[in-house]
């Protein structure tokens, strides 16, 4: 069974997601700030595109985890604010992050937005609820760089906690999760792409469509199962490749058992379907 327990470099950015803006040390600021700056190069070999709206509780610790990111790869990152009300936009003027603001307001039309502003080649997409382990982007760009054949990588969603206690409950649900999508993958795999943790390469992303505007979620999937008709969607299975989620859409209509209970429910009705290709139209 699959260790999902968040690494300790993730365990210890947990603490400022329950911090109000005005309760982030200075020192944290300074740090978060500096460590970002190496991440605007004009030439980069990656561009990572992160979206928000109204995440000033969760977006602070997103990029502190972004300004951890080990890699030796030149970077570009940007943040699409997508019509944000809240503190957000004030939040990534101070950490003088490199910042679009979408006023369309829709998954499609921020992640759309940042397609068109990147100019690396391989694009690595995220949100800012979430956090990244260090080894995150080496980790999942992988397969983009080294197979020709590759149009599109994605990885697993794990969780947080705010208290940082993980029950062996979650550990089950979320191996549950692991074995479902595992089963899809062969025929369905952009059911697994999630743009809070996917990457793929831009021009054929473009050449694809890019994102279709109007459908609410699934715009990540759609994107990806366009771009299957060009390449191989790669499931990176290694835990370098985590993205660190927070429960609160998995929990918004009841407990993790209950989340449990109606994703076997929803998700056993579907062991079929998900053995058989979807056709292109």
């Amino acid at each position: 069974m699959a260790n999902y327990t968040p690494i300790p470099e993730i365990q210890a950015l947990v603490p400022l997601l329950t911090r109000d803006v005005d309760q982030i040390k200075k020192e944290d600021w300074q740090r978060v700030k500096e460590n970002l700056k190496r991440f605007n190069d004009p030439h980069p070999e990656v561009s990572i595109v992160m979206i928000a709206r109204n995440e000033e509780r969760f977006i602070f610790a997103s990029l502190a985890s972004i300004a951890m990111l080990d890699t030796p790869k030149r970077v570009q990152f940007l943040v699409v604010n997508n019509n944000s009300t809240d503190r957000t936009q004030e939040i990534l003027d101070r950490l003088e992050v490199k910042s679009l603001f979408e006023e369309k307001s829709g998954w499609a039309e921020a992640r759309q937005r940042g397609l068109e502003e990147a100019k690396a080649e391989i694009v690595i997409t995220c949100d800012s609820e979430n956090l990244y382990p260090s080894t995150w982007v080496d980790t999942l760009s992988k397969p983009l760089f080294e197979d020709d054949k590759v149009v599109v990588t994605c990885a697993q969603y794990c969780f947080y906690t705010f208290n940082n206690e993980y029950s062996p409950f979650m550990q089950v649900y979320q191996n549950f999760r692991l074995v479902n999508s595992i089963i899809r993958h062969p025929k369905r795999p952009h059911l697994n792409c999630l743009g809070g943790n996917m990457a793929y390469k831009r021009l054929i992303a473009l050449e694809a469509g890019g994102y279709e505007f109007g459908i609410g979620r699934g715009e990540d999937g759609g994107l990806a199962y366009r771009m299957s008709s060009f390449g191989e969607l790669k499931f990176v299975k290694s835990k370098k490749a985590y993205s660190y989620s927070s429960l609160r859409n998995v929990t918004k209509e009841g407990t993790l058992w209950d989340a449990f209970a109606q994703r076997i429910k929803n998700h056993s009705s579907r062991i079929l379907e998900n053995l058989t290709p979807l056709k292109q139209k």
